[in-house]
């Protein structure tokens, strides 16, 4: 989701953040001074294979960490049915989020929001969350509340997209790389079910053919019947 030097090193490519993560004021930099090397102007083609694939049918869907709104918009015109809250941390991403929603005709159908994602989100309402290249961002101390929030937002039986750097991206630049075992336990531990973890691409203007990513299906778990029965 992020290179460091957008904001603060033209020219010479920082070392990979670790379990310190990328500071928050990073994106703020990023999107006030310069061009995000995240933003491409096109939906993330893994968005695109879940969409393929059904997995955002279940609304309303919550995009955490929405960017400048490509994958969002993506989704709503694949669905006209579907309803969209859209956040992120960044009101010059959501101002430019909000605008291309208008210019492509779903303004009426994504609600965009500003939001920190390590403490604050939605009630828990949502049959879909996306994380698009979010959760590598944070470190390892605010992994547990952003990934509460994703829970949280998710309604029982309701399944999070996450798409996330992986140790097999070795070129310079990014956030944080995560190894399938510490990135599926980091999600059961959050109390959401992986299903399906597979290799995959996440596109950027600094990674030629995209940075080889885990593209992962998590369910929260169902309402016990019982309880269901009661309400």
């Amino acid at each position: 989701m992020t290179d460091e030097g957008a904001a603060s090193n033209p020219g010479r490519v920082p070392p990979r953040p670790g379990s310190e993560g990328v500071p928050h004021e990073v994106f703020h930099d990023v999107y006030r001074r310069s061009k995000a090397l995240w933003v491409t102007g096109r939906p993330q083609p893994a968005v695109l294979t879940a969409i393929e694939r059904g997995w955002f049918h279940e609304g309303p869907l919550f995009d955490a960490g929405c960017g400048t709104g490509e994958n969002a918009i993506a989704i709503a015109q694949a669905d006209p049915t579907l309803e969209i809250l859209a956040m992120d941390a960044v009101p010059e991403a959501v101002r430019a989020a909000a605008g291309a929603a208008r210019a492509a005709g779903v303004e009426d159908r994504i609600r965009f929001e500003i939001a920190d994602l390590r403490t604050d989100g939605p009630p828990s309402e949502h049959g879909c969350v996306l994380d698009a290249g979010v959760m590598h961002v944070f470190s390892d101390a605010d992994r547990p509340g952003y990934l509460k929030v994703v829970h949280d937002a998710l309604r029982p039986g309701g399944a999070a997209i996450f798409i996330v750097f992986s140790t097999e991206e070795i070129r310079p630049g990014g956030p944080r790389r995560l190894e399938r075992e510490e990135l599926v336990s980091a999600i059961q531990e959050a109390g959401l079910r992986v299903e399906s973890i597979e290799k995959s691409r996440y596109e950027t203007l600094g990674h030629e053919g995209g940075a080889r990513s885990w593209l992962v299906r998590a369910f929260r778990a169902p309402m016990p019947v019982e309880a269901a029965d009661s309400r």
